[in-house]
């Protein structure tokens, strides 16, 4: 099965950066990227998803909500992100991220994943 990745980022060269990184993990991904976290439309069950929103903000998405509870793993961006730091439901890549980090993410990511699987 193919992987899904989603990226709701403001800034389209920072988002473009980031679904290039994954595609060269991961080359039959498929990559989503948006401005927005309605852009992900319905193509798609992400793994991962990337958005640049507050914790506060991302929770009360109704999009982002759906996509937590189909089980996608949330990762936030942004200043009030790294402000507020991780918690139980997302992860924060911080500002300047590199592709290392990125592929860290994806890998604890996985690694949730199959821990979720066993059960």
């Amino acid at each position: 099965m193919r992987s899904c990745y989603f990226i709701a980022l403001k800034h389209v060269v920072v988002a473009q950066d980031l679904a290039q990184t994954i595609l060269d993990h991961d080359s039959e991904a498929e990559v989503i990227v948006g401005r927005r976290p309605e852009d992900l439309g319905t193509t798609c069950r992400p793994r991962v998803a990337f958005i640049g929103l507050a914790p506060s903000k991302a929770l009360e998405h109704p999009l982002v909500c759906a996509l937590l509870r189909d089980g996608t793993r949330l990762v936030l961006l942004g200043e009030e992100a790294e402000t507020a730091g991780e918690g139980p439901d997302w992860w924060v890549l911080p500002r300047p991220f590199t592709s290392d980090a990125v592929l860290a993410l994806l890998e604890r990511a996985a690694e949730e994943r199959r821990g979720q699987d066993a059960r």
